[in-house]
């Protein structure tokens, strides 16, 4: 009866050939790797005339028409993600020095000269299919192929954020594509409060974007960059994120001076972000400014603050970036050439401090890094 059973089994194509004594079926032919480029990506042209950047962005302010595309979005929450590429004017360098932003006053009247100037100068939005494809066709173009999700900080306008944005993959030579998650920070100094709880919702949109669109355009590799309150977006994100498979999966994770309550990282967020990310890296400075005012209106330690509080923990990289100063506050990093020259190291080729131009500090048991030239 069994016998009878198989036969008509293999007759019908129930089982497979092999299972009947017939000859295994060939092997499945292996998936064609994705495309990449032979060389990375060069930057050399900027040494003497100007570029064009193409930028990509995820973002939940509102739309608006506009005539200029700097003001396209607002501050107000459209609670829904859209999507863009977007064109920067990055001027060469021998009009300005790495690390700074050259940009028009927000009274001139008169064209942006871009020999000289940061400008967007076209805003396209995209439905998030053809959001994909044109990431997935830029990465084809890159030989790393490696995706940057750049999360900006307090105070923050769109424009703001997109200019800043261009200026750090120029002057780290970022060998991939940059996609901005640009939460609808209020762009006003008095709206702190305000943009602290926007930057607490926007973790929900942010993980949508780490989870489902970037992974969709086959990066190698995925990295974030937050800066100050976007230290706040990603805690959110990662403690919203589900655990297993389905959780987002991080290359670097750079924090720079995070805005964040030193004593809920530590607790919770850190061991989340661990989970997902195979290197953490914090930028601390016990110079700024600005997270001292923030210190005092939480009444609570920041990430960001360096000293005598620095947080240092097992599995995570700090790097005290005490006068390594590039702003007024001694907040905004970005404009500084050697935190940049760090910045690609570990964004770039994933070195670890100790292949960095760094200085090693002990702690007890842990350990900490300085920048060269820090005489404490």
């Amino acid at each position: 009866m069994r016998r009878r059973v198989a036969a008509t089994a293999c007759l019908a194509g129930i089982v497979s050939l092999h299972a009947c004594g017939g000859a295994p079926p060939p092997p499945a032919p292996a998936p064609e790797p994705p495309p990449r480029a032979g060389s990375p990506r060069s930057y050399a042209a900027l040494d003497n005339t100007s570029a064009r950047l193409t930028l990509y962005v995820a973002t939940n302010r509102r739309y608006v028409m506009s005539d200029q595309p700097a003001t396209r979005y607002t501050g107000d929450d459209a609670d829904s993600l859209q999507y863009a590429a977007v064109l920067v004017n990055v001027p060469p360098y021998r009009a300005r020095g790495i690390g700074e932003l050259p940009r028009q006053s927000g009274f001139s009247f008169s064209a942006p000269d871009p020999e000289r100037e940061f400008f967007v100068s076209g805003v396209f939005p995209y439905d998030s299919a053809r959001f994909v494809q044109r990431v997935a066709g830029d990465l084809a173009l890159t030989r790393s192929r490696d995706i940057l999700v750049f999360v900006h900080g307090f105070n923050v306008t769109f424009e703001d954020a997109v200019l800043r944005a261009a200026q750090i993959t120029a002057d780290i030579g970022f060998d991939g594509v940059v996609v901005l998650y640009d939460w609808p920070s209020a762009g006003s100094v008095s709206q702190y409060v305000r943009d602290l709880q926007e930057a607490r919702n926007a973790g929900f949109f942010l993980l949508r974007i780490l989870e489902g669109v970037v992974p969709a355009a086959q990066p190698d590799r995925v990295h974030v960059l937050a800066q100050s309150m976007g230290a706040e977006v990603v805690a959110r994100a990662v403690t919203l994120a589900p655990a297993g498979d389905s959780a987002p999966r991080l290359a670097q994770v750079a924090l720079a001076a995070p805005d964040f309550d030193a004593r809920v990282f530590r607790r919770d967020v850190f061991p989340a972000l661990r989970a997902h990310a195979v290197r953490v890296t914090l930028y601390a400075s016990s110079d700024d400014d600005a997270l001292r005012a923030s210190r005092a209106v939480n009444g609570v330690w920041r990430l960001g603050l360096g000293g005598d509080s620095l947080t240092v923990l097992d599995g995570m990289d700090t790097i005290d970036a005490s006068r390594v100063r590039a702003d007024a506050l001694g907040h905004t990093l970005f404009g500084n050439p050697g935190f940049l020259a760090d910045l690609a190291l570990l964004l770039g080729d994933g070195r670890p401090p100790l292949e960095r131009r760094l200085l090693q500090v002990r702690r007890g048991d842990l350990t900490f890094w300085r920048f060269r030239g820090d005489g404490r």
